[in-house]
């Protein structure tokens, strides 16, 4: 399934770690997730940016440059395992329309409803590929026009639609917008992750630092930074890790203020993987990278509870 990242910290700041050196890093996921690779942030004056291409981050030169150079306060990391749509510019995320970055994890299913609707909000003109979740962040563009541009809100009522109408597996969903961060678990198919590391300059945390067997990776750039991680699974061993619930909406202000609330229920159209077609139930259940999740679980929650 397509693994989902994204940072928000105080100050600007590097992911090298997140993105290259940490055990679970997104470019060793894209190992499993090879179809796609692509980065979201916001530059040094504030305006949404995007690079990405249909290829893999492990065999992406571009990628390693991208994750070794970008400090920004905000950003979103997207690696891909389609589920059965072309590989292309168009179809990999994330996607930036009207300065809003989105990026998904999951399946639902674009329904004429949806694309009608995604035409009354004027947003169809975003819509370039073929995929579900470009047409999913066309109606929280959309939303989010119509509600004044508050991103929260937008993207609340984009998924109340989706819930109410569209036949859905995972609407797992990744929006940022001017620094702020939204990310939606919805429902509990596919997981995802938070990770917060309160620092200041006068309380630093440690420096980041994991082993493995097969490495050693360290990183003092988030030392005296408070940061928050999300993640389709937890990227290193810090018991803090926490799994979102079944519905769950958390917000991240431009200044850093955590929210979480749970406003949606329901599905109206659930699915089951066996509802899916071949190429979509595939890339949902990846064997090897679920028995690699399972382990994690596993092991965090026996430190946790050491």
């Amino acid at each position: 399934m397509c693994r989902l990242f994204a940072l928000h910290a105080d100050a600007p700041v590097t992911a090298e770690f997140w993105l290259l050196d940490a055990p679970y890093s997104l470019v060793n996921q894209s190992r499993f997730n090879a179809d796609g690779t692509g980065i979201g942030w916001l530059d040094e004056s504030g305006e949404a940016r995007v690079a990405k291409r249909p290829v893999a981050a492990y065999d992406s030169e571009r990628f390693h440059t991208v994750a070794t150079r970008l400090h920004t306060r905000a950003m979103i990391g997207h690696v891909r395992l389609s589920s059965g749509t072309v590989h292309t510019d168009e179809n990999t995320h994330p996607f930036l329309q009207d300065g809003i970055i989105t990026a998904h994890n999951g399946v639902l299913e674009v329904t004429d409803e949806l694309r009608e609707r995604v035409r009354e909000l004027g947003a169809a003109h975003h819509v370039h590929g073929t995929t579900d979740s470009e047409w999913m962040s066309a109606l929280v563009t959309g939303e989010v026009g119509r509600h004044d541009g508050d991103l929260r809100a937008g993207v609340e009522a984009a998924l109340q639609w989706i819930g109410n109408h569209c036949p859905v597996y995972s609407v797992n969903l990744l929006a940022m917008k001017d620094g702020e961060l939204v990310a939606v678990r919805l429902p509990a198919t596919n997981e995802l992750w938070v990770l917060e590391r309160t620092a200041t300059a006068e309380n630093p945390r440690e420096a980041l630092e994991q082993s493995s067997q097969t490495l050693r990776a360290h990183s003092d750039d988030l030392t005296d930074v408070r940061s928050i991680v999300i993640a389709s699974e937890p990227m290193d061993d810090d018991p803090a890790w926490r799994l979102m619930d079944s519905g769950e909406l958390l917000h991240i202000s431009a200044d850093g203020d955590v929210s979480s609330e749970r406003p949606f229920g329901a599905l109206a159209h659930p699915l089951q993987i066996e509802d899916l077609g071949l190429s979509a139930a595939a890339s949902q259940a990846h064997a090897a990278q679920g028995r690699a999740q399972a382990e994690r679980r596993r092991r965090l929650a026996a430190e946790r509870a050491a």
